[in-house]
Parts: C-alpha cells; sequence; structure tokens
C-alpha cells in the first residue's frame, strides 16, 4: 500500500517566483502557474531576503565578491552598482528571512537561482552576468545549513521536472517524521522508499540495501539517525526523464505481469514504453494517472511511494 501524507505541506518560496513585485526592478515571475490546482495543496510562506535588508523596490541590484558561504565566513562582501557595502544588512534580512520561514514550521523552499541572496548553486558572483559563478547566495547558504529540502526555481520548469521534486519532498518528509526506534522500523522504510533513490544511484542504493540488513537487533539511536540522514540527503537527488519513463514503465509492467492491474479501471491510461518517444506532458500526466490508480486500489507504486491526499479523500477511498 502506499504511503500517505494527510496535511498540507508548509513550504517556503523567494517572494519573486511567486508573483510578488519585489524584484530590484519591480517585477515579479508566476513560476506556480504550472501546479495550476495542484498549488493549493501546499501552505506558501514568500520571503524576499533583500526587501526585508531595507534594501527597497526598486533598488540597485546587488552582486557578490566571493560565495555566499564566503559572506557568512567573513571572508566576502555583497555591493551595489556603486560599490556600496550592504553585506551586513542583507545578511541581517536573510537571518530575519530564516526566522520567518522558521516560525511558518517550513522545511522546504525553492529559491530563484542565480540571485546573490536566494541562488543554491549558482549565485551570481561578479557585476556582469559573465562573471556568473557556482556557489550559493548569503540566503541560500543559510538555507543549505539548515538541511531543509531545497528546490530550485527550474524544477517549475515543466511538469516532469515539478512531478520528481514533488514526489521527493514527500518522501523525504515521511522518511524525516517517521519514528523510527530499531533496525526493522528502519529497514521497512527504506523498502518503500528504495525505488526512487535506485534511479538515480543504484550503487549506493544497494549499498545501502546490504547495510541495513547487516545492522544488529538494537543498533543505537546514533546509528540510526545517522543511516536516516544518508537516506534523506540520497532523496534529495533528481532523476532525470530517461530514468524516470524507465522507472514507470518498469513498475507498470511488473504490476500488470503480476496481474495486480486485473479488474483496475485504469481511467483511460496507455502507458507508453520507454523506447517511444513522448514530451514531457504526456509523461508527467501518465504518472499522475499512476499515482491515482495505485491510490485508490492499495498498490505500492515504487516510483511514488509516498502520496499526499486530503483526509477526506483518504477516508472515502477506504
Amino acid at each position: 500500500m502506499p504511503e500517505i501524507i494527510t496535511s498540507k505541506v508548509a513550504i517556503g518560496i523567494s517572494a519573486c517566483i511567486y508573483d510578488c513585485p519585489v524584484r530590484y526592478n519591480g517585477r515579479a515571475f508566476d513560476a506556480l502557474r504550472l501546479l495550476g490546482r495542484e498549488k493549493a495543496d501546499f501552505v506558501w510562506t514568500p520571503v524576499c531576503p533583500e526587501c526585508l535588508a531595507g534594501l527597497g523596490v526598486p533598488r540597485m541590484p546587488i552582486h557578490l565578491t566571493g560565495s555566499g558561504q564566503e559572506v557568512l565566513a567573513g571572508n566576502a562582501k555583497v555591493k551595489d552598482r556603486r560599490g556600496r557595502d550592504v553585506t551586513e544588512v542583507v545578511i541581517a534580512g536573510s537571518r530575519a528571512a530564516i526566522e520567518a520561514l522558521e516560525r511558518a514550521g517550513i522545511e522546504a523552499f525553492i529559491a530563484k537561482e542565480s540571485s546573490p541572496t536566494c541562488g543554491l548553486y549558482k549565485a551570481r558572483i561578479g557585476k556582469r552576468r559573465t562573471e556568473t559563478g557556482g556557489g550559493s547566495g548569503v540566503f541560500g547558504a543559510m538555507l543549505i545549513e539548515r538541511g531543509w529540502f531545497l528546490i530550485p526555481d527550474q524544477a517549475l520548469a515543466n511538469p516532469l521536472t515539478w512531478w520528481d521534486w514533488r514526489r521527493r519532498l514527500h518522501a523525504w518528509l515521511w522518511l524525516k517524521r517517521r519514528e523510527l526506534k530499531g533496525a526493522r522500523e528502519l529497514y521497512d522504510a527504506w523498502h518503500v522508499l528504495k525505488f526512487i533513490v535506485q534511479e538515480t544511484d543504484r550503487p549506493f542504493a544497494d549499498a545501502f540495501g546490504r547495510r541495513l540488513a547487516a545492522l544488529p537487533k538494537r543498533p543505537t539511536a546514533a546509528e540510526i539517525e545517522a543511516l536516516r540522514h544518508e537516506a534523506l540527503d540520497a532523496l534529495r537527488r533528481p532523476s532525470n526523464k530517461a530514468r524516470i519513463r524507465a522507472a514507470a514503465w518498469k513498475t507498470f509492467a511488473h504490476a500488470r505481469k503480476k496481474g495486480r492491474l486485473k479488474d483496475v479501471d485504469m481511467h483511460g491510461l496507455d502507458v507508453t514504453a520507454p523506447s517511444e518517444r513522448a514530451d514531457v506532458e504526456r509523461v508527467a500526466t501518465e504518472l499522475v494517472l499512476m499515482e491515482r490508480i495505485s491510490f485508490e486500489n492499495d498498490l505500492l507504486f515504487g516510483t511514488t511511494p509516498v502520496v499526499r491526499r486530503d483526509r477526506r479523500r483518504v477516508r472515502d477511498a477506504r
């Protein structure tokens, strides 16, 4: 049976991609338009570290002289276009954003990449766009320190990438919140989630499974938490279209071969084999339908082992 999350997931987001006109030039992006009605499945907390820093709208663009981690360590600065040092206020604004997210119970965040504040892995370093390099923004560095589930805004580029990040978020939250008292509980949890990790790192997944099987019956709490942390890290690694399609087809073919789909309402689903070309919208539609069919029939769909449903829908289905 699939595991169910019934509460709405609280998720933070850079305000400028939540259609709030807080960018330096007063513009905004509605990055969530792709979600449609699914947007209501989450409780959103938009924040803008630069506004909380008191820089205002509109404002001069800012840039980093080093990564956000270096800024926090005191080894780099944040400056505006005229060369004014705004390091202290940007750090203060980023801390204020973190505090607001913590009050909201946030454990996941969608960040605007390439931003000198919110960027997770592609923060803008230097005055010119051609100088953009790796590293985090100031706020992004603070987010990484907290170990939250972090999603770059590119995840909202198309339905398939969002589906991948969303299913990983739900699986991550389920494992993070699950009570694990001993080796048996940890092994059972891994059995639910291992198919997702196998997509992106089969050697790690296989080795991790062997390590769990070799655990003593009463491992220490520290050992259990260390293994949970490894599994949580693995769930944060995104997949790609080819891997997703192959995993979905494997799961579907296995269920069909075992007769689990016999006499099941398929809602018009016609899953295509990986050898056939299909656009991301079609693949995402197939996957969402497979999730729905699995939920309605108490089948574990390994590609999405944890789903989010309203309590009423869970009660009616059961």
